[in-house]
């Protein structure tokens, strides 16, 4: 196999192999096992899609580019493919004509239209996208319109294997050509027909009627357009079960070819309906056919070279793709969690109050909820659920908030209550600033005499404000702040940080009433306590049970 077709083809694979497993691994919510099996049938489904596009590719292009003797096609016009009646007379010869607007090139019967555009790809990728069809029909060529629409017929099942090999639709011109009185090209497209006579500048078709003697051909003009939309355009617009219809793009007819039959569909046509007759004897004068090259500047604006091919197209639909699932799968992620929290705080509401075993136990699952909460709001939520709206601060406050309405039972007197040691922030910091001050060291030591870190235990570190100033700020002074004693306990002692939770309440958990300045003064303080965790401060040497991504429950799936 060639390194040609081998490259191309492994490199779009391997990147929507990667696509592919980034969306599998990162969003959609199943366990390791799944995504393992899923990611090995990818892989084996990549190799085998390289080795059948390598086999299947380079047998195909050598042979095409053998049958199909193709020039060098070097311009950025349109190039038309002509097909259809009396092409010998039109190239004379030769199988393409070269123009400053574009390409005229050869194929021959209808039926190869699809060999002659899978070669052109073959050999000229980027040209595919300036293709574009010409049929050429002289109907005094043919005897019996049944035939005539066959061939239109063979031209709507070409077009549609050409929809199918290209990616997106050729633009396709109809060309016809019938014998009467020597008239230009009259272009049609849409609405408005446009009379281009050579080597002059086009005009609309009534003002060329009006000239000289031009209006004695309106009635074969307009049998001829007659004729081409009853049968032409309806046979190839015609809806089809297995072949879609072809929507033309433009329509070029002229009269003044010699009728070479003497009975032919336009001839007979043209006499039961106007009762006018031509033959050879009567248009001596007829030029040889010539091409309607009027057509190429419509066709500019829709010919471009294609970018990346249609194995790169189709690459960028699947990552686009991806990302849509994606977006889809991080919004229901998000939804899974707000279910799991809700699930936790409605058993929590649940509950009564004096059925204290319950209550702790639910009270345990949402403090595991906001601790991993926390967590997350420290180092970044997870990728599956940042490319939706993540509730993670809006939980976190539910959780607290209910957290807040537990009340203990009563402790046994033989195992007295953790004590809660306050210290008053004015004593350790300036107003509203959150580092100590050089002269709160002594305090802070003669204070925190009882608080030792040893496994099992949480060293929570709260900080708490007045309601001076709006709730975010106090709320971010009261974090800061507590994130200083915590510094200062860590750095002094040498203790862990795995020792330490930190919380920033605010203003939200006064102990006095913010009315007056004694009261004002109670409420801003740095509270330490100690809090029974199974996985907290582990001494050097000893591993934990699990770790925080290991419990499936604080991951929340």
């Amino acid at each position: 196999m060639r390194r040609s077709v081998i490259f191309p083809v492994a490199l779009h694979t391997l990147v929507g192999v990667v696509t592919l497993l980034w969306l599998l691994w990162y969003f959609i919510p199943a366990g390791n096992v799944f995504k393992g099996l899923a990611t090995l049938v990818i892989v084996v489904l990549a190799c085998w899609t390289v080795l059948k596009n390598c086999r299947r590719e380079e047998p195909e292009s050598d042979t095409i580019a053998a049958t199909v003797d193709l020039p060098l096609l070097d311009n950025q016009g349109p190039v038309v493919l002509v097909c259809g009646d009396h092409l010998d007379a039109l190239f004379q010869g030769h199988s393409l004509r070269k123009t400053a607007q574009g390409w005229w090139l050869r194929t021959g019967h209808i039926s190869r239209l699809t060999d002659v555009v899978r070669s052109i790809q073959a050999q000229f990728p980027r040209q595919a996208g300036q293709l574009s069809v010409m049929y050429i029909c002289q109907p005094d060529m043919h005897q019996d319109e049944a035939v005539l629409r066959a061939t239109l017929k063979t031209l709507r099942q070409q077009s549609h294997q050409l929809n199918s090999l290209t990616g997106f639709t050729l633009p396709v011109v109809v060309s016809a050509e019938f014998s009467g009185p020597e008239m230009p090209w009259v272009i049609v497209r849409g609405d408005k027909p446009i009379v281009c006579p050579e080597n002059d500048s086009p005009q609309a078709f009534i003002d060329w009627q009006q000239e000289n003697q031009n209006i004695v051909a309106l009635p074969v003009l307009s049998q001829a357009f007659s004729f081409i939309r009853n049968t032409l355009l309806d046979e190839l617009e015609k809806t089809d079960r297995l072949t879609p219809p072809v929507r033309v793009f433009a329509v070029a007819l002229r009269t003044g070819t010699v009728n070479p039959e003497v009975q032919s569909v336009w001839s007979d046509r043209l006499l039961s309906r106007t009762c006018l007759q031509f033959s050879q004897k009567t248009i001596l004068t007829a030029q040889p056919s010539r091409f309607p090259d009027a057509i190429l500047p419509l066709l500019a604006p829709f010919a471009a070279p294609v970018q990346g091919g249609q194995r790169t197209r189709r690459l960028i639909l699947l990552m686009w793709l991806c990302v849509l699932a994606a977006l889809g799968m991080s919004a229901l992620n998000n939804r899974g969690l707000i279910h799991q929290v809700g699930a936790d705080l409605q058993r929590w509401n649940a509950i009564p109050m004096n059925h204290y075993r319950p209550k702790a136990e639910s009270l345990a699952e949402l403090k595991q909820d906001a601790l991993l909460l926390e967590r997350w709001q420290r180092q970044g939520e997870p990728v599956r659920y940042s490319l939706g709206y993540y509730p993670g601060q809006r939980l976190w406050l539910a959780l607290q908030q209910a957290i807040d309405t537990y009340v203990p039972p009563p402790a046994p007197e033989s195992k007295p209550v953790p004590k809660i040691i306050r210290l008053d922030s004015m004593s350790l910091f300036d107003t509203g600033k959150w580092v100590l001050k050089p002269g709160s060291t002594k305090l802070l030591v003669n204070s925190l005499v009882g608080i030792k870190a040893k496994p099992g235990w949480l060293i929570v570190v709260a900080g708490h404000t007045d309601s001076t100033g709006d709730d975010k700020s106090n709320q971010v002074l009261s974090l800061k702040r507590a994130e200083s004693v915590r510094d200062w306990m860590r750095d002094t002692g040498d203790v862990p940080e795995s020792c330490f939770a930190v919380q920033g309440y605010g203003e939200s958990r006064p102990v006095a009433t913010n009315d007056t300045p004694e009261g004002r003064a109670l409420n801003r303080r740095v509270e330490i306590s100690l809090v029974p965790q199974a996985n907290a401060c582990q001494l050097p040497g000893n591993t934990p049970a699990s770790s925080d991504d290991g419990v499936s429950k604080n991951e929340m799936e």
